[in-house]
């Protein structure tokens, strides 16, 4: 009877401990379900999270492009813009330059005051024994352009006004400045005035109206302003822009136009331009506009036994010029 009860009681524990088993086997299978089920949700928002932040880079990326060939394609407009306001300005000079070729009868004595060397064109003279009328010089002011403008080379002085000049020797004014910054990296230069239609009275370095070698629209004094401001010839060995300038500017036209040899006498007497091409004057920054061959021949001394010659000198020694005291072709 014993036996029996234990039997049934071994049977009945057997039992309870199989249904726990499985009450647990269908829990654990009801944990991994739902973990199994979080860890798909998961997945599937971390892909779509992917897969957004993918498109969204791609997205970026495409605005970029989109931005980058928008922003080429207003640089392109706008240097063409530039290339083409530059070449109408350019035609503009060239026309006004043709305009004045046309036009210009300087040899007649109302025009020019009586000046004979008007009409040889960048050879002409204007000093006090050539001198000009203020008729002349409102109109060769109509036949210049701005350098500024045209070439982007800025006038130290504003209280000048722009800096007007030829488009000849514009050009290769333009051409000379880049060599200059060319050689010496980081500095700038600058005219320190270039046509003036009035002259001053303030002594020996300054020139009346009618006499100025400004009036031509060929000149312009020039300064590195790195090395100072003011226009003295005492500076000169300060001065690495007038130093390279009188040793280069000849290879683009441009001449010393007031060398000291050829001043005449001291800078305390009266100006002295005299019969044999003395300029009266001693003006490290003042270039003049020639062209390449006379300032090469006036650079190199052709007519002057290999020495740097002065325009006046050197339009006696081609005969252009018979009196330089008078004032006569």
């Amino acid at each position: 009877m014993r036996e029996n009860k234990n039997r049934e009681k071994s049977e009945k524990e057997k039992k309870n401990k199989k249904l726990e088993l499985l009450k647990n086997k269908k829990l654990l299978l009801t944990i991994f379900f739902v973990l199994a089920l979080i860890t798909g949700v998961t997945t599937v928002i971390i892909v779509k999270n992917i897969k957004q932040a993918e498109a969204e880079r791609i997205e970026s990326e495409k605005r970029a492009e989109e931005q980058r060939l928008e922003e080429e394609r207003l640089a392109e407009e706008a240097r063409k813009k530039e290339e083409e306001e530059k070449a109408q300005a350019e035609a503009e000079a060239e026309a006004q330059a043709e305009k004045q070729t046309k036009t210009e009868t300087p040899t007649t004595k109302t025009a020019s005051g009586g000046n004979c060397t008007v009409n040889f064109g960048t050879l002409m003279l204007i000093n006090p024994n050539f001198t000009v009328s203020t008729s002349w010089i409102a109109n060769r002011k109509t036949q210049l352009i701005s350098v500024s403008k045209t070439h982007g080379i800025s006038e130290a002085k504003s209280s000048n006004g722009d800096n007007l000049m030829g488009s000849e020797a514009a050009k290769h004014l333009n051409e000379m400045v880049k060599a200059y910054e060319s050689y010496n990296s980081g500095h700038t230069m600058q005219t320190r005035s270039c046509f003036r239609q009035v002259g001053t009275n303030c002594g020996r370095l300054c020139a009346k109206t009618g006499t100025s070698d400004h009036h031509t629209g060929l000149t312009c004094d020039l300064i590195d302003s790195t090395y100072g401001t003011e226009l003295n010839t005492d500076h000169y060995s300060n001065h690495k822009e007038w130093q390279w300038l009188k040793a280069n500017s000849y290879k683009y036209g441009f001449i010393d136009r007031f060398p000291e040899a050829w001043a005449g006498s001291s800078m305390s007497e009266p100006i002295n331009v005299d019969a044999n091409g003395s300029t009266g004057l001693f003006e490290t920054w003042h270039y003049r506009y020639v062209g390449v061959t006379a300032a090469t021949e006036i650079a190199t001394g052709k007519y002057n036994g290999g020495k740097y010659d002065s325009l006046e000198h050197y339009l006696k020694s081609i005969k252009k010029v018979s009196d330089l005291k008078n004032g006569k072709c």
